[in-house]
């Protein structure tokens, strides 16, 4: 496994984000010409600061399904006001496909993965990715920055009436009146967006299921794919939803039904971006 971390700085930041990467290697036994999907995870926190829970222990479980994993590490408030995070997810998905031999990655296979606040993020690179304020100052045409897919796990999405609005004031600082509606997801959708897999919990009082709604409806209407799990139980912020991402005294916080997801979104990331090769051939190039 290819394990290290790439600093990367944009313009406006205090300082430089951190990608760290979970690639595997390539071998004889798992096809030395293989090429994986990429998944870059952008924890949650509420703009605030970035779980534990919602990032290495992720990354590792995708590794060892099969995929490069990468955890980002962008800034949150005070730092990381608006539009910075959403300019260090883009840096690092040009970085994952520019360096696509080096990771054993299919270009055309760099998936965003967030959860919470960091699904607002990777929201914004699914529906943004080519607005001249986030792109234009990191220098390389905007198809570098979009992403070919997009998970998205109790995210964060609407300004409205089921707003967290500790994220969007996180995020927006004293610009929350004049960009709260660029920031909110489900107003954002075009037909130039990437296929999005989402997960929500029907009980989630934190962030309210009816973000991952609207977020899906807006979708639908504009002819986008988008797969919408909704499972009836578990409190906010269940990551993997088992043992791994919770200490022991936290256990009873764990949701195991939503475990499941993990499953449900390694069969939509094959369906969109595995390798399927005919009875009888070998493994190529992963097909869109």
């Amino acid at each position: 496994m290819l394990h290290e971390t790439i600093y990367l700085t944009v313009p406006d930041a205090d300082g430089a984000a951190e990608l760290t990467a979970y690639a595997p290697d390539a071998s004889p036994e798992l096809g030395e010409g293989r090429l994986r999907a990429a998944v870059i995870i952008c924890p949650g926190g509420g703009y605030g600061f970035l779980s534990d829970r919602e990032g290495e222990p992720v990354a590792l479980r995708f590794a060892g399904l099969g995929y490069a994993a990468f955890v980002l590490k962008y800034h949150t408030a005070p730092r990381g006001r608006w539009p910075v995070p959403q300019r260090q997810l883009l840096a690092a998905i040009a970085h994952v496909r520019t360096n696509w031999e080096r990771y054993h990655v299919d270009p055309a296979a760099v998936v965003v993965m967030g959860f919470s606040a960091g699904g607002h993020l990777a929201g914004c690179a699914g529906t943004l990715w080519n607005k001249q304020e986030l792109y234009r100052p990191l220098r390389k045409r905007s198809s570098m920055f979009r992403p070919d897919g997009v998970v998205l796990c109790y995210p964060v999405v609407t300004s409205g009436s089921f707003a967290h609005q500790g994220s969007f004031d996180n995020l927006l600082g004293e610009r929350r009146p004049e960009l709260e509606e660029l920031a909110s997801l489900e107003k954002q959708v075009s037909k130039k967006c990437p296929p999005f897999f989402i997960w929500h919990t029907a009980d989630d009082t934190c962030v309210p299921m009816e973000n991952s709604l609207l977020l899906e409806k807006a979708l639908r209407a504009r002819k986008v794919p988008v797969e919408l799990r909704m499972y009836p139980h578990g409190r906010h912020g269940q990551s993997l939803a088992d043992h791994t991402v919770y200490s022991p005294e936290d256990l009873w916080m764990a949701s195991p039904a939503c475990a499941v997801w993990v499953q449900h979104c390694d069969a939509w990331l094959q369906r969109h971006f595995g390798q399927h090769p005919a009875p009888g051939e070998l493994p190529g190039k992963a097909e869109k």
